[in-house]
């Protein structure tokens, strides 16, 4: 028998001012019907800023998963699978037809919940994903395909452990059957003029890598290869940086800015790996610098 996605344990606070939190099932949250009367409350009230004051006192969880000691992205310890995403009115005013939105929006088999936010001026969309581990990435993807059909949803979203205030909905939108969401996004691939300049070293690593980006070769695999890749590189000097890129953009997990990073880090700390075991890695995937 399948197991009821709505079962998935997740982390819930007590008010925003809760750090610790406990856990709890994600049905439990979202069909939560003691806070009732506060949230009807809540949409009454005619500013944002006394609105504010209920919403930091009601329930809050993070959807995407159980957090301990504290909430905190690195303080994740199982992700739930789920992503939930803020569609605010405010955000797409071009939209004519609002009331429509939960309509045609529940047509997509990947969505598993929709219901009104708490302020009853937006909506929170759930969805279950097939990549929990690349959260951001798909998230990312997520942004761009609601693009595409015309909606704006809260960039901020992206974050693992962001918070989803209780809320009430006489009528949500409930699937559990809904499949995992499976867009990734990757950042695009930094093209690398591959010139030659004279120097040996260099044009060897420029005629493997040009061999790696024709032939979408991903030679970094697991993560010791990856790091193994980045300090040969690195021996190389700021040279070797675009060439790292290279390598690591060919992995479906590559991101721009963490590579970016790591380099920089390997230049300052990495081990005494030298450019030989660049090629040697290369070797055991066909990879040669020499002529064909």
């Amino acid at each position: 028998m399948r197991k009821d996605i709505f079962d998935t344990e997740v982390s819930i606070y007590n008010g925003v001012r809760d750090v610790y939190g406990t856990t709890c099932k994600l049905r439990a949250f979202l069909f939560d019907k003691k806070h009732i009367s506060e949230v009807e409350q809540l949409r009454s009230l005619p500013t944002k800023e006394e609105r504010n004051e209920i919403k930091k006192r009601l329930p809050q969880a993070c959807i995407s998963g159980v957090f301990s000691p504290t909430r905190k992205a690195e303080n994740l310890v199982k992700h739930s699978g789920f992503i939930c995403v803020d569609i605010d009115r405010q955000d797409n005013l071009h939209i004519d037809n609002w009331n429509e939105v939960k309509q045609g929006l529940s047509k997509l088999p990947q969505i598993a919940y929709i219901s009104l936010s708490v302020s009853g001026n937006g909506y929170f969309v759930i969805l279950p994903l097939r990549y929990p581990d690349y959260h951001k990435g798909q998230f990312e993807q997520l942004k761009r395909d609601f693009a595409r059909m015309g909606i704006n949803i809260d960039a901020a979203c992206g974050d693992v452990c962001r918070m989803r205030c209780l809320s009430y909905d006489a009528e949500p939108y409930v699937n559990a059957e809904a499949i995992p969401y499976e867009g990734y996004y990757v950042e695009p691939r930094s093209m690398v003029n591959y010139q030659y300049s004279g120097n040996d070293v260099l044009d060897k690593v420029a005629k493997c890598c040009e061999r790696i980006e024709a032939n979408g070769i991903d030679i970094t695999g697991d993560y010791q290869s990856w790091f193994t890749i980045g300090c040969a590189l690195a021996s190389l000097g700021e040279q070797g940086r675009q060439f790292f890129h290279v390598c690591s953009s060919q992995n479906q997990a590559y991101n721009h800015a963490e590579s970016d990073k790591k380099f920089t880090n390997l230049l300052r700390t990495g081990k005494r790996i030298g450019i030989g075991s660049f090629f040697e890695i290369c070797k055991d995937y066909g990879i040669t610098f020499k002529n064909a």
